[in-house]
């Protein structure tokens, strides 16, 4: 059996505004909700609407032969929830057909994997639950955020009940070894790993609409005789962001076409099916277990961590967020923990990061990695003060219950 997985992820972070040093102590709202409805229904009108519908005519022609994955966030849930309900609609139309499946992730497109085991599982459950509250469906697999993966994550997932998890097909990791089969983790022998095919993932996120390119244009045709052309094809995982239809690449790219067409192609020439995760778990046995010592992910050329964690400002900001929880967790305040989560978005990590600089976005002060650091630091010695208000307070209640029952206690004749 031959198979093609695709999948897709769905998240948008919330929108902070411009919070200044003057703000701090006395203004606790930190996002910008309007801007982040406005983003939102831009993706929307550009991307979920058609894709899904999209989507949704590919299974209504094809049935049970075709099938998709979905990775939705906890937070991209809550706004559509807010600001787009036909879009939150739309997904749970496709998901009724029983044709996708949902993968567990952490709520909040966070880090915390490599940080904090407890709040991953934290978050990973939140996710889970909201899933189940939202789409009556509760994950069995799992993507972390952006696919950050290593073999200790592999072990906490397998303790929490997954069958398995999409990685990164790192060629660093796999050297001589095909992305094409199913692998597992060399610990948890029975948690089972799909590795992202990196080059053919990137020909579609990265290259499609590149007119540059010595593959251009892409067709289904000519996708499908690569995939063909290589001699290790039992399992071929497709994995990118779902903005590449219609938000990164516009409807005059093609893009829509290309994956109308994909499964025509495939099953005109070729005995392929379209399986979820779940659906190749079950039916396919791993090869071999792979060693992941340190984390992988699908961002940048190295495929590490770097994309969040390879300058000063960007680690600076990582360990002094995960510095405050046990302090966040202690203080038993909810609006306090949410925001503090909400921080933890990898995506705000991402906005400082130094490497692509030009003397445009230096001088942008939206795009400025330095000012993306001076604002989330800034939301950060607002949280923290909250802690200590937070914390005084409870003192002082505390010093007045104890001194009401001394005064209780005051023996009078």
């Amino acid at each position: 059996m031959n198979a093609i997985c695709l999948n897709f992820k769905v998240h948008l972070p919330y929108q902070y505004k411009k919070y200044h040093f003057f703000n701090i102590g006395s203004d606790h709202e930190y996002v910008d909700y309007e801007a982040g409805k406005h983003m939102l229904r831009q993706v929307a009108q550009r991307c979920y609407m058609p894709a899904n519908a999209m989507m949704m005519d590919l299974i209504e022609k094809y049935g049970n032969k075709v099938s998709f994955t979905f990775t939705i966030s906890g937070t991209m849930m809550e706004m559509m929830q807010m600001f787009a309900p036909e879009v939150l609609n739309s997904f749970k139309q496709l998901i009724t057909t029983g044709r996708i499946e949902l993968m567990a992730t952490p709520y909040y497109h966070s880090l915390a994997a490599i940080k904090s085991s407890d709040e991953f599982k934290k978050q990973v459950k939140m996710h889970q639950k909201k899933t189940m509250e939202i789409f009556g469906v509760k994950p069995r697999n799992f993507i972390n955020t952006d696919m950050v993966y290593a073999d200790y994550i592999g072990v906490l997932l397998s303790e929490m009940g997954f069958k398995g998890a999409v990685v990164e097909g790192a060629k660093h990791v796999l050297g001589w070894r095909s992305p094409n089969y199913v692998y597992s983790n060399p610990i948890a022998r029975n948690f089972k790993l799909l590795f992202r095919n990196q080059d053919l993932s990137d020909d579609i996120a990265i290259r499609f609409s590149n007119t540059f390119w010595t593959g251009y244009p892409l067709t289904a045709e000519k996708f499908l005789d690569w995939i063909m052309r290589d001699p290790n094809h039992r399992t071929i995982t497709i994995a990118m962001d779902y903005r590449v239809l219609g938000d990164y690449m516009d409807t005059s790219s093609g893009i829509f076409h290309f994956f109308t067409n994909i499964p025509r192609t495939v099953f005109q020439y070729t005995d392929f099916q379209f399986l979820t995760p779940d659906e190749i778990f079950n039916k396919m046995d791993s090869v071999a277990a792979v060693y992941i010592p340190n984390e992988t992910s699908w961002q940048a050329a190295e495929r590490d961590t770097s994309f969040w964690l390879g300058n000063d400002l960007q680690r600076d900001f990582f360990n002094k967020l995960y510095a405050l929880e046990e302090a966040v967790k202690y203080s038993n305040d909810k609006a306090l923990l949410n925001d503090w989560r909400r921080l933890q978005d990898a995506d705000y990590l991402g906005d400082m990061n130094l490497r692509w600089l030009t003397e445009q976005n230096i001088s942008n002060k939206k795009f400025s990695p330095y000012n993306a650091y001076i604002n989330l630091v800034n939301i950060y010695n607002d949280l923290e003060m909250r802690i200590q208000q937070l914390k005084f307070s409870r003192m002082v209640v505390r010093k007045k219950m104890r001194n009401e029952k001394s005064e209780e206690l005051v023996f009078e004749p």
